[in-house]
């Protein structure tokens, strides 16, 4: 079972964040690689987990990253 069948609703609000902050110019390196630790930063900024769900929040943030690394290849 993965992070995403569990909370589902919370998984499609961190692939768009994901997305988002991967896609904002501000998160690339110089070579145009997505800098992960700024959008990590970014998208727990936005979702702001609670103490209970960090976990949960980056198992579905690794699933997410996966997802857009997929769609970009």
């Amino acid at each position: 079972m993965t992070a995403r069948s569990i909370a589902p609703d919370f998984y499609r609000l961190i692939e768009k964040r994901v997305e988002r902050a991967a896609n904002n110019a501000e998160n690339r390196n110089d070579d145009g690689t997505v800098n992960w630790n700024f959008v990590d930063a970014d998208v727990f900024m936005e979702t702001n987990p609670t103490a209970n769900c960090v976990d949960l929040f980056y198992q579905l943030f690794e699933e997410a990253a996966d997802h857009y690394l997929v769609a970009q290849a």
